[in-house]
């Protein structure tokens, strides 16, 4: 194959949609020898991932939580970091005038779907109609920090949204026949409340990226098999303090772990949601959780869910809209004491109503 692009070749307002088209027309002829092929299948999606370097490959396929169920259109996507012949030099967005909005109408007016190429050399986009997608970096180190956490985040949100799910940032606990999810800005309490869940006996299928779905009945499916703590948040776990010291932490000072290695069995394949919590870090001697209008939770929806893909007309407005309209909204007042936040929420949960859980392609 020959060189895709020179070392000084960029990608501008004029040429993006052709180049995309081109690139993944490249992607699509590169022999089968050169590539490893996995499939995948977070939240039900049915994908087929090609890449250029077999431990990366291996690192990020464990990153993802399968879920069997009705199949969704087959989907493709091409995880390239410069290991193959024709794509070792990744052009430069040289259109820096163009603003996002404008970039996001041009690719998606032609049936295209792409990430705002803010940073350097590192290209996400795919063709809604092929459902063939293109990741392509001129290495893993070019990625950015979160990426190891939630790899594909960009193709998932974009297959989501062809499958009437929404990808969310956002927490759950529950059993499968019902539950809750929770909402909050980083730092709200999430990630403390999901693992304090977890010691009391609960289940998840995610405390940071989740898939959600609200028709007929509000659901939620895994992504990623990841849970996300601090240490200081640790320490309040007595059932992770210790088990927990021997791991260090992510660039944001997280500890990451599967919480089925500590709780087996934790992480399920769906949630049917009967109820959506706001968590506040309060510190009171005793948690509690009260009744809160939707607006509140919408609010923090705002920083948390509604910001994420620049330039994209979002319809996540009208999505949250649907699902709160369908789910009683609490705010919770955790209290310092992990323990009783983990029993309070055991209770609170094993009270609500139950829904049956359908895993099928769309809810």
């Amino acid at each position: 194959m020959t060189q895709t692009n020179g070392p000084d070749a960029g990608v501008d307002r004029g040429n993006v949609v052709a180049w995309m088209r081109r690139i993944i027309t490249q992607a699509e002829a590169l022999p089968g020898d050169a590539l490893t092929t996995l499939r995948i299948a977070p939240a039900g999606l049915n994908l087929e991932t090609r890449y250029d370097d077999p431990d990366f490959a291996a690192a990020y396929t464990a990153r993802f939580r399968n879920v069997e169920g009705e199949p969704t259109p087959p989907g493709r996507l091409y995880v390239l970091t410069g290991k193959v012949p024709g794509f070792q030099s990744v052009p430069k967005w040289r259109d820096a005038s163009c603003p996002p909005a404008e970039f996001q109408a041009i690719v998606t007016a032609a049936g295209l779907r792409a990430a705002y190429p803010f940073q350097s050399r590192l290209w996400r986009f795919f063709d809604a109609q092929s459902g063939i997608g293109v990741q392509w970096t001129t290495g893993v180190d070019a990625l950015p920090p979160w990426d190891g956490s939630a790899p594909l985040r960009q193709h998932l949100h974009w297959l989501l949204e062809g499958n009437g799910l929404r990808l969310a940032h956002a927490a759950t606990l529950g059993r499968p026949d019902r539950g809750l999810v929770l909402f909050g800005k980083g730092g709200a309490g999430k990630s403390g409340t999901t693992l304090a869940g977890l010691a009391a006996g609960l289940s998840t299928v995610g405390d940071d990226y989740i898939a959600l779905g609200n028709a007929p009945s509000p659901v939620a499916r895994p992504l990623y098999r990841v849970v996300k703590q601090d240490k200081a948040g640790l320490a309040r776990n007595k059932a992770l303090v210790e088990r927990t010291v021997h791991l260090s932490g992510n660039w944001r000072g997280k500890v990451e772990f599967d919480p089925d290695q500590f709780f087996p069995g934790a992480t399920i394949d769906g949630i049917a949601l009967r109820a959506a919590v706001l968590p506040r870090i309060a510190h009171a001697r005793q948690p509690s959780i009260a009744p809160i209008r939707p607006q509140a939770i919408m609010l923090a929806l705002m920083s948390s869910n509604l910001h994420q893909f620049a330039g994209e007309a979002d319809s996540g407005m009208a999505f949250f809209a649907r699902l709160l309209a369908q789910l009683p909204c609490f705010q919770m007042e955790l209290s310092a004491d992990a323990e009783r936040n983990g029993k309070l929420l055991r209770d609170f949960i094993d009270d609500l109503p139950v829904q049956p859980l359908a895993l099928d392609a769309a809810s």
